[in-house]
């Protein structure tokens, strides 16, 4: 063999041996004949590299189950069933819809703030409390005395004896509908309707501090912040039901469609 074919054959060798290298540093798992790379789970699975170590592992294993259970359909000509291939199709074709759909909203199914305004002012009625509600915090404590001085705590700002005292204890921090609460501690409260420390309150399971940071009544109205969320929702939904539906209109102009319906009907009463 010529110098200078040996040394291009080893240099297609080095190169293919590089790439294969390359290959086997990515690759995840292989079944049979199949191979799974780190580049195609993270295809698969856009978050896949913030994923725990558990989590990825799983997905693996996931992946290696449904490949044996395939590969083994596969021998028993399973994708060969017509059934089989238009429920294929049949996926295929919503995936295809789906994907062009968040395509057209990406770009137009933004709401603006003046909406959102607008739709708040116009729609406050909806935006009434239909029952007494605070935001701030609640717990129940073993004792009257650890109540005592959650309390003491609460008022001095003094933090860490607060979470030592509530650590290992039943509490909850965010807005309360004050008709779900026990019956002691809603008696309680709708005799004081105001921002405070309320407690010790006993019951049979033991006694509740609460610290009401804000109070609001039955039948008032929400502030746009508390319901700014709700009501970007609510926009975008119809934004994007409008959207669509002008899409599929324009589109049906567009094509051809053939719909019988007759078969339908003499289906039905045969």
């Amino acid at each position: 063999m010529h110098k200078i074919t040996i040394i291009l054959v080893a240099g297609l060798m080095a190169g293919f041996l590089s790439c294969a290298s390359d290959r086997d540093d990515k690759l995840i798992a292989e079944v049979n004949h199949e191979r799974l790379s780190l580049d195609e789970l993270v295809l698969m699975f856009p978050g896949f590299m913030s994923l725990d170590s558990l989590q990825k592992s799983l997905l693996v294993e996931n992946w290696i189950r449904e490949t044996l259970l395939a590969q083994e359909a596969e021998k028993n000509l399973i994708h060969r069933d017509p059934m089989f291939n238009y429920r294929v199709e049949t996926y295929r074709r919503r995936l295809l819809a789906d994907k062009q759909l968040d395509v057209i909203l990406k770009d137009q199914g933004n709401v603006g703030r003046e909406e959102i305004e607008e739709y708040y002012q116009n729609n406050l009625v909806s935006f009434k409390r239909q029952s007494n509600e605070f935001f701030g915090f609640h717990v129940l404590l073993p004792s009257r005395d650890d109540a005592r001085d959650l309390e003491r705590a609460i008022e001095n700002g003094d933090l860490e004896k607060k979470q030592a005292l509530v650590a290992m204890q039943p509490k909850e921090t965010g807005l309360f509908k004050v008709e779900s609460l026990f019956p002691e501690v809603k008696e309680y409260l709708l005799k004081k309707k105001r921002p405070g420390i309320f407690g010790p309150i006993k019951t049979d399971l033991g006694y509740h501090l609460v610290e009401v940071k804000t109070w609001h009544d039955r039948g008032s109205i929400k502030s746009l912040d508390e319901v700014w969320e709700e009501i970007a929702a609510r926009l975008s939904i119809n934004q994007q039901r409008h959207i669509e539906t002008q899409l599929v209109d324009s589109l049906r102009k567009a094509g051809s469609i053939l719909f019988n319906k007759d078969i339908l009907y003499d289906r039905v009463t045969e």
